[in-house]
């Protein structure tokens, strides 16, 4: 359990790292995708959009790290996901914010 949450550690620091590369090579006035919401494809402003993937992946890792702790403190079995979900629930997200800065910086260009 310890090496997922270290990994989707990692993939929380590479989503980091793409708002960041997104902040910079964005215009000021681009509008980014998000798939959460009432509708598939809700374009946010450029700030919006670049914070809430990685908060999405910190929920996600927070709350699959209080979940396991919560599991393993009470000595129930396991119940949980396995620990390899994480690591792909994080790349996903990562892939998810990837294409949604290639989109908006495909919208901002035409």
């Amino acid at each position: 359990m310890t090496t997922a949450l270290v990994i989707g550690g990692v993939v929380l620091l590479a989503m980091i790292c793409v708002s960041c590369y997104g902040a910079v090579t964005l215009p000021g006035d681009a509008r980014v995708p998000v798939h959460f919401g009432g509708s598939y494809n809700n374009f946010v402003p450029k700030r919006v959009g670049l914070v809430i993937h990685p908060a999405a992946g910190a929920v996600v890792l927070l709350l699959s790290a209080f979940v396991r702790h919560g599991h393993q403190a009470n000595g129930a079995s396991s119940k949980t996901l396995p620990p390899v979900f994480i690591v792909i629930i994080m790349c996903v997200l990562l892939a998810v914010q990837v294409g949604a800065i290639w989109m908006a910086r495909r919208r901002s260009a035409a």
